[in-house]
């Protein structure tokens, strides 16, 4: 590995940290969610576990349904996607449940900058991440193969799953009378998440790249 590619493999995991810590200020700011966010706070209130962890499992779920699909041997980049998985559930665990434990947001308007300073970190550290190539994640994994395979169009797919969080969110939410995730910060996350994050990938990928 050469020094320029250890130097960015040490930005990605730095930007994989910030990229939980962003999660967690959304999710510590409880003014509804991204769709799949959404899901696993919802899901937290059924099943006695913490929200990172709920997301580990989906994103298992993912990871396995993307290998069916991929049907091929694991390669390096597998191998990093699965451990990049399980240190994302545990890092908004640490961040959500430990740093950020003993903090409130007393006022409306300070939860909702809250909410946009962590969509604002977790973007551009999704950025970076996705631009330098390392990291993967199972849900684009998953639709990306999908893709390939049905010859569907990436986006439609990943739009497709988001309906199913959403429509799941929903459901559980009106059989359980657990408390409403689908609000004002879904609305900003659909609105602010796509072209911000295309502002940060196309940046980072102009600068930060493994092949260079």
């Amino acid at each position: 590995m050469t020094k320029k590619n250890t130097v960015l493999t040490a930005w990605s995991v730095l930007a994989f940290v910030f990229f939980g810590f962003g999660i967690s200020l959304q999710l510590k700011a409880a003014i509804g969610q991204s769709v799949l966010n959404a899901l696993a706070v919802t899901l937290s209130f059924l099943i006695p576990w913490k929200v990172g962890t709920i997301l580990n499992i989906i994103n298992t779920i993912f990871f396995v349904s993307y290998l069916l699909f991929k049907r091929s041997r694991l390669n390096y980049k597998d191998i990093i996607q699965i451990i990049a998985t399980i240190a994302n559930g545990i890092i908004i665990n640490f961040f959500l449940y430990q740093i950020l434990s003993g903090f409130t947001a007393e006022s409306y308007l300070f939860r909702l900058i809250l909410y946009i300073a962590g969509l604002i970190i977790a973007n551009v550290s999704l950025g970076a991440v996705l631009a330098i190539g390392i990291i993967n994640f199972p849900l684009e994994s998953l639709c990306l193969t999908i893709s390939e395979v049905y010859h569907r169009k990436f986006t439609a797919v990943r739009m497709s799953f988001d309906v199913i969080f959403l429509a799941v969110t929903i459901g559980l939410t009106l059989w359980a009378h657990t408390p409403l995730q689908i609000r004002e910060g879904t609305i900003i996350s659909v609105l602010l998440l796509s072209p911000l994050l295309g502002i940060c990938y196309g940046f980072f990928k102009k600068h930060w790249n493994m092949e260079d």
